[in-house]
């Protein structure tokens, strides 16, 4: 009985050996970001603004708030509370756009660029 078996452990052996073998990882590389050293606002974090949030009525006037429309994204993002110059992390416009309801609509440099805006002490200039 030990003999018909033998042939099937030795099978199950080799598959074994085989999936084990072919085992290969990949290593996962972080994206490279390009922030600019001084992050500007009217260069910078308006045209972020523009393309993705103030657009179609979203966060534009009579919309969604806060508006941030060239003329209205800095008083309505400081006047109202969304940036946290103490804990820029805690920031609401970047608790937003990192793990809240518009994370699909920021990249990871939108991010980076407003996160690096408060850091710097969110300027308007």
């Amino acid at each position: 009985m030990i003999m018909k078996r033998t042939p099937l452990i030795v099978l199950i052996l080799a598959l074994m050996g085989g999936v084990m073998v072919s085992c290969t990882y990949d290593e996962i590389k972080p994206k490279k970001i390009d922030v600019p050293t001084v992050v500007s606002f009217s260069t910078d974090v308006i045209p972020i603004f523009n393309a993705k949030c103030n657009m179609t009525g979203c966060h534009s006037a009579g919309g969604q708030p806060p508006n941030l429309t060239s003329q209205n994204a800095y008083t309505s993002l400081t006047f109202y509370g969304y940036v946290d110059l103490v804990d820029p992390q805690a920031s609401i416009i970047y608790q937003k756009i990192t793990t809240g309801t518009m994370k699909q609509h920021a990249s990871d440099q939108d991010r980076a660029i407003i996160l690096k805006w408060i850091e710097q002490g969110a300027n308007n200039d």
